[in-house]
């Protein structure tokens, strides 16, 4: 015997409440997360990812000021598929490519390029159901949807990335003039000061190095920028594109005269007791002088 009309709607209503009740109770779970905690209230406390690549790349994001570093580790992960994981309690991530450089230039292509190409996102989030299928992440859903969400509005110009001292596969860093032994460093520990920068020009054309010191000058005069450019000179070695190098921890300025002087790439810090300035800005063969 077939039942009622009525009985039918019974059940298919019980049925939705239930699994309107399953998706609530799976939403709830997932967002009980510290990390989903952290990234939907903005706490002020870092949240960690490990990559997996090789070697390892930490990421740290502070949700309230929406700075994220990169630690990249001076050796090679052997992770593969979940197998072989190091030690640790956090989220961790085993990106298809292993390659460091590999995955950390499609990263910041996708970072940039997802507006235009609303594809790349769709891509991204293919990957990460195939990751989680194949055990090579623990980021739950949740976690991973807000996540992307908070990176979407990044740009590479908000990365900081520090490399280990003893990484040899950094060429720029390799062919880095040394910072000379000074002794009187007061201009540095002067509060509330403008950025202390030099130029070095790796990019082949000349006075180039020159040009952009006057540049930052004449902005800082203007008080369009706060910054004080200390020295200008050659690089030791050409370089095709243009990157910054901080050694002070100010992203949030060092962010804004990446953006005014059109290096829109990530940020490389460093830490050196002998640092004479704030920032280094090694000029490449794509840069080109602001309008």
């Amino acid at each position: 015997m077939e039942p009622s009309y009525k009985t039918r709607k019974i059940i298919e209503r019980c049925l939705l409440w239930v699994l309107l009740a399953v998706l609530v109770s799976a939403g709830v779970a997932q967002f009980t997360s510290p990390l989903a905690q952290a990234l939907a209230r903005r706490d002020k406390k870092d949240v960690h990812l490990t990559v997996l690549t090789s070697p390892t790349m930490q990421f740290t994001y502070n949700p309230a000021s929406r700075k994220a570093v990169v630690s990249v580790s001076a050796e090679k992960s052997s992770a593969q598929k979940g197998k072989n994981l190091p030690p640790h309690k956090g989220r961790y991530y085993i990106p298809a490519q292993p390659d460091r450089e590999a995955y950390w230039e499609n990263f910041k292509h996708t970072l940039s390029s997802w507006r235009y190409n609303p594809l790349l996102a769709l891509r991204t989030g293919w990957e990460y159901l195939c990751a989680w299928h194949d055990r090579r992440t623990n980021l739950t859903a949740a976690e991973f949807a807000l996540l992307a969400m908070e990176l979407s509005t990044l740009d590479a110009a908000d990365f900081a990335v520090r490399f280990p001292r003893s990484a040899k596969t950094h060429s720029a860093r390799k062919a880095a003039p040394a910072a000379p032994e000074v002794q009187d460093r007061a201009p540095l520990a002067v509060k509330d000061r403008p950025i202390v920068v030099e130029v070095f020009n790796a990019s082949g054309k000349r006075g180039l190095a020159l040009a952009l010191t006057q540049y930052l000058r004449e902005q800082n005069e203007k008080g369009l920028l706060r910054v004080d450019v200390l020295q200008y000179d050659n690089y030791p070695s050409y370089q095709n594109k243009s990157f910054i190098v901080d050694y002070s921890g100010r992203l949030v300025q060092v962010k804004q005269l990446s953006l005014a002087i059109g290096i829109n790439s990530e940020i490389q810090s460093e830490t050196s007791a002998n640092a004479i300035c704030d920032t280094r800005i090694v000029l490449g063969k794509d840069f080109e002088m602001p309008l």
